[in-house]
């Protein structure tokens, strides 16, 4: 696939005309036809407004990597990889299974159990729904691997963090108990 293909497809998949993306980017709709049809070579920075506007490495643009997604700081990375990891263990579930779940490909999900990259939002979304976290506990800016799952759940954590102390420690002994006579 030539640069002006990849130029093209992002183009298409996110819905803009070439009069759009080039205004986007800082560029005339005809030089982004001619870049498309492989009249002219893009510049350093048509690649890299493009990429920064599609949100794709440059390589990726220039054919250097079939990887849509640049990798980021390495503590970034090491965290969706270890708690993407640690979900799938807590959730005995195989790396078949969240393909299946999350729609990602297996390339894809491959490289971000490897640390090889770092998911867009998108991915993180859909892999945030499978594991059923929330993407800030992928991504480390959350501790707590649960996700608010409903209404009545976001209504419970809220009155709790109103309660005093007194108060949040009889409600988690409510809790214990509650949980000792579901195991009886």
């Amino acid at each position: 696939m030539t640069i002006g293909e990849r130029i093209k497809e992002l183009r298409a998949e996110a819905n803009l005309r070439q009069s759009e993306l080039g205004k986007a980017i800082g560029f005339s709709g005809q030089v982004v036809s001619n870049v498309e049809r492989g009249y002219s070579f893009p510049s350093t920075e048509f690649v890299n407004r493009s990429a920064a506007c599609f949100g794709v490495p440059a390589d990726y643009i220039l054919g250097r990597t079939t990887s849509r997604y640049a990798v980021a700081d390495p503590k970034e990375v090491s965290a969706v990889q270890a708690r993407t990891k640690a979900r799938l263990a807590q959730l005995q579930m195989s790396l078949p299974d969240l393909i299946k779940k999350s729609t990602l490909t297996e390339e894809t999900c491959c490289d971000i159990l490897a640390g090889k990259t770092v998911p867009g939002i998108d991915a993180t979304a859909s892999l945030s729904k499978a594991l059923d976290t929330s993407m800030d506990y992928l991504v480390g800016n959350s501790e707590y691997s649960c996700a608010i799952a409903s209404e009545d759940e976001q209504d419970i954590i809220l009155r709790y963090r109103q309660l005093s102390k007194k108060g949040k420690r009889i409600f988690l002994g409510m809790m214990e108990n509650m949980e000792e006579e579901k195991t009886e």
